[in-house]
């Protein structure tokens, strides 16, 4: 009973007519008729349609007289697409609300937006880059293998964290964000100390890395 409650937007006890006026304004904003019958607009209008149904049904509106419940027989069938009042109606819903309900859809269906996922891929093949060349200098000489081998851990995690993040798992997020800082302080200090023998490529990097890592942080919602 809860989750229907949520799909109205309303939360536990709430009232007949709150539920009666959640409904009707949801009805208008997602009616498929009204969004040029697109998909995402079906999905949602349907959970409505059986949300409100659920709710006319249970206890919360047991004490609607025989009037009340013609009366809501009535509106679902005003509101049903089909309808030729409904076909002549146009509602304007704000971007705002659209792109919350579809961040809330892929959130539930735990699916990756395709921006998160060619982020992701990109950053999984930088990342291996960086790891099969540390891991073919780890074996030139034992102590500079070591120092390599060092290096090459935050791009472990990076790609490990990249590989999570493509699944739109959460934990993938600082996995991957707590290395690539770390690098890039190094890479900075590095700069800034006059010890970097290849200045513009480290810039480089840096400057990427940290792009890398506000894109990412702007999928962060769609990570559960």
């Amino acid at each position: 009973m809860k989750h229907h409650l949520e799909t109205l937007g309303l939360q536990e006890g709430a009232t007949q007519q709150e539920i009666q006026e959640a409904y009707d304004r949801l009805s208008k904003e997602l009616n498929p008729s009204n969004n040029d019958n697109q998909e995402f607009f079906k999905e949602e209008y349907e959970k409505v349609q059986e949300a409100y149904k659920t709710l006319s049904k249970s206890s919360i509106l047991k004490n609607n007289d025989s009037s009340s419940s013609t009366s809501t027989t009535k509106k679902l069938e005003e509101s049903s697409p089909s309808t030729k009042d409904q076909e002549s109606f146009t509602v304007t819903i704000s971007p705002e609300k659209i792109e919350e309900l579809k961040t809330k859809t892929l959130y539930h269906k735990n699916i990756t937006p395709d921006g998160l996922k060619i982020l992701c891929i990109l950053s999984m093949i930088g990342s291996g880059f960086f790891i099969l060349i540390f891991f073919v200098l780890i074996f030139s000489r034992f102590i500079i293998g070591i120092f390599f081998l060092l290096l090459a851990i935050p791009f472990v995690l990076k790609f490990i964290g990249a590989l999570r993040m493509y699944k739109a798992k959460k934990n993938g997020y600082l996995m991957y964000m707590i290395p690539s800082i770390l690098l890039n302080i190094l890479f900075f200090l590095s700069l800034i100390t006059g010890n970097q023998k290849q200045p513009f490529t480290a810039a480089f990097f840096t400057l990427t890395m940290i792009v890398f890592s506000i894109i990412f942080h702007s999928y962060k919602k769609y990570l559960s």
